[in-house]
């Protein structure tokens, strides 16, 4: 399989700026009908891309209209921390224990957050804003590695459990002076609310991806999988698939996340943008990627981003205890060195660890 590697690169489907997968599809012997037909586009800060096998009707031009619109909600109207209209921002700017109108879809991201921050123990927070922008990785500029004092401020800033979400009312209110960023589950959750759009519509095999974050369905041609590549963790480009995985027609989410792109060096030392919450330092650990398959994509998400923190260790031993499949590409004094876990195994169809 290895020495098939470099011809299912040459058939990249997707790749955004800053994530950690690649999508790939088996290259076709002849042509097959329907064709796939692509939309694709710009949100969340990042690209979008659909890819449905169908016939290019009028039907399949509204559906890219109407692709377009649902992402243009959640981005502005619901997710987005930089538009001061947002129902996120709103929650963020209203004054402590004032009760906030909140959407289906930002009452169920909140609720999946707590959820998720509960079962990581802490490493997954969407609180973690102020630290995140204290080493510098926010959007102000960055002044050096913080005090002692400063990230102790800051820490006492963070809570997941800091927030409430009333279904009946509709409602969602902070607790304490809190500032909630959804970034690290959003895409993924909007990835899934684009796949139920397409479901709607009638269409039963596709692709889905957010920046980086994918959900697959069905059959790219019959009997054939949606092949998936994951990044190998590595800033030059041009970018390589470490492994591969294939969904052998079932639906299946994905999400990545690394630590090998975005960080800075002092006293030569790295100082990775991935914060542990529960320390409020970057992560220090061996792990350079993590590739998690989960029921819904914005599980997957957030469960890449609590894996990376958790680290080599207690990252699989997690994911082992919560049958979560997961992949890991850890450094070593070799190189890369991949672990996946017992349920990761059914879904790689080749690894590339040269």
């Amino acid at each position: 399989m290895r020495a098939n590697l470099p011809r299912l690169l040459k058939t990249l489907v997707a790749l955004a700026t800053g994530v950690f997968l690649l999508l790939f599809a088996m290259r076709q012997q002849q042509p097959i009908a329907p064709a796939i037909q692509s939309l694709e586009g710009a949100t969340m800060g990042t690209t979008w891309q659909v890819q449905v096998v169908a016939e290019q009707t009028p039907q399949l031009a509204a559906l890219g209209q109407q692709i377009i619109k649902r992402l243009n909600e959640m981005d502005k109207v619901i997710f987005s921390t930089y538009a001061s209209d947002s129902e996120l921002s709103r929650l963020n700017q209203a004054p402590v224990g004032q009760a906030v109108p909140t959407s289906r879809e930002l009452a169920e991201v909140l609720l999946w957050s707590r959820t998720i921050n509960r079962q990581s123990e802490g490493a997954f927070d969407v609180t973690v804003g102020p630290l995140v922008d204290l080493w510098g990785f926010g959007p102000l500029e960055r002044q050096g590695v913080p005090s002692q004092t400063s990230i102790d401020a800051a820490w006492k800033r963070l809570g997941s459990n800091q927030y409430d979400v009333d279904l009946r009312a509709g409602t969602a209110t902070r607790l304490a002076d809190i500032r909630i960023d959804l970034s690290a589950i959003a895409k993924g959750y909007a990835v899934d609310e684009i796949a139920e759009l397409l479901e709607q519509a009638g269409y039963l095999h596709f692709l889905v991806e957010i920046g980086g974050e994918v959900r697959v369905q069905g059959w790219r041609a019959p009997e054939q999988s949606w092949q998936i590549a994951i990044e190998r963790p590595e800033a030059a480009l041009p970018r390589q698939a470490f492994a591969l995985v294939h969904n052998q027609g079932q639906t299946l989410s994905l999400a990545g996340s690394g630590d090998y792109r975005n960080f800075f060096e002092a006293e030569a030392k790295r100082y990775s943008h991935e914060i542990d919450p529960r320390t409020g330092y970057p992560i220090q650990h061996a792990l350079a990627a993590v590739t998690v398959l989960a029921d819904t994509t914005a599980e997957a998400d957030a469960w890449a981003t609590a894996l990376m923190v958790l680290g080599p260790e207690e990252g699989i031993n997690l994911a082992e205890q919560r049958k979560l499949p997961a992949y890991f590409i850890i450094r070593d004094a070799a190189g890369w060195r991949a672990q996946a876990t017992s349920s990761m195994d059914a879904y790689l169809v080749a690894v590339n660890t040269e």
